[in-house]
């Protein structure tokens, strides 16, 4: 018989969380065990986890991590310490359909994917639905890539965890990511996507809470922005910009090397992962080129003189900067701006001491 265990990161969830778990106990096909892990919360959340075992079908297991880890890390922790055949990931304030486990368990069985997803509806936080369906709504198009799925719309198989074991156990993600957030769904869809197998249910089968807060990206995205006074100078040339192209290269640097180790540990797991390889390798050397160019760009918006700025752009041109995102590149949009720069952008003398 196959069984599925649910992972639940949870972190001050208290407002949300039990009618999450309630949506659990009214699944027409149980779960073997809810695995939470708790990342330091300060409110009630774990006293209404642990209120919900005493009356739950199902075994529930808490554990609270000693330091805090972030949810990328924290998800792979809860994953890491699930048994089942199968595990789905659970955020701390949706609601699931009751057919959720037993449509996923039927799709699972249905096609050789090692990752199941299917589609969300979004309700706000007074439990009104949005008339938004993830990720099928248009509005998605513009902002998604293929077999582009969040991580509470997602089951995997056991298989999937195994062949990522180490690198994407939560210490080694914590030593290479450090703080930056990649998101469990991110890096385990890197991987099934290279097997190519991914398997999409276009159903609805749980509503996703949406709320304007620094978790929900999505809101921002879909929200249009406040009007804000800012000069033109500033929105084409913001202050920081050096910087968020520095931090841009720490982050696609970090990304290349995480996917160096999942190469890895695919090489070392059985069966015919020749194309996955491939596809993961060319992937990587995507993350490096960027990693390249956010470096050039970082330093290209520093203290330089126009002279050495100049230089800098055609050094750009030639490692195909300007080309799209999909090939490492920043945009054509960007030459524009750097060819200003040349001329306008604030600059130091040829012999003056750069810092």
């Amino acid at each position: 018989m196959t069984t599925i265990s649910i992972a639940m990161a949870t972190y001050n969830g208290e407002r949300f969380i039990r009618r999450q778990l309630d949506s659990f106990a009214r699944q027409t096909l149980l779960p073997s065990e809810l695995i939470v892990c708790d990342d330091g919360s300060t409110d009630s959340t774990i006293a209404i986890v642990r209120d919900f075992s005493q009356s739950s079908p199902f075994p529930v297991f808490v554990f609270n991590n000693s330091t805090r880890l972030g949810y990328t890390a924290n998800f792979l922790l809860a994953a890491q310490k699930c048994h089942g055949d199968l595990i789905a990931f659970s955020d701390q304030d949706d609601e699931w359909f009751p057919e959720k486990l037993a449509r996923v368990l039927e799709a699972s069985r249905e096609s050789e994917a090692v990752l199941v997803a299917h589609a969300v509806e979004w309700m706000d936080e007074n439990d009104k639905p949005m008339g938004i369906v993830y990720p099928t709504d248009r509005r998605f198009r513009k902002f998604l890539q293929n077999n582009d799925y969040s991580g509470h719309a997602i089951l995997i198989k056991r298989s999937l965890l195994e062949m990522g074991a180490s690198s994407l156990s939560p210490d080694e993600y914590k030593k290479v990511a450090g703080n930056v957030e990649f998101g469990h769904d991110v890096l385990l869809l890197e991987i099934a996507n290279a097997l190519d197998k991914v398997h999409f249910i276009p159903e609805v089968l749980m509503r996703w809470r949406a709320y304007s807060d620094d978790e929900h990206a999505w809101i921002q995205l879909l929200q249009t922005p406040p009007h804000a006074k800012t000069s033109i100078w500033k929105r084409i040339f913001p202050p920081d910009l050096a910087d968020a192209y520095l931090a841009g290269e720490g982050h696609y640097r970090k990304h290349s090397i995480l996917l160096s180790r999942m190469l890895r540990d695919i090489a070392a797991y059985e069966g015919d992962t020749t194309v996955a390889h491939d596809r993961l390798t060319k992937k990587m050397d995507l993350m490096t080129k960027r990693a390249e160019v956010m470096r050039l760009r970082a330093s290209y918006y520093g203290r330089l003189s126009r002279k050495a700025r100049i230089k800098l752009m055609l050094q750009g041109a030639a490692m195909g900067q300007y080309r799209k995102a999909a090939k490492g590149g920043v945009g054509i949009h960007n030459a524009l701006r750097d060819i200003l720069a040349c001329i306008v952008y604030p600059s130091v003398p040829s012999d003056d001491k750069l810092s």
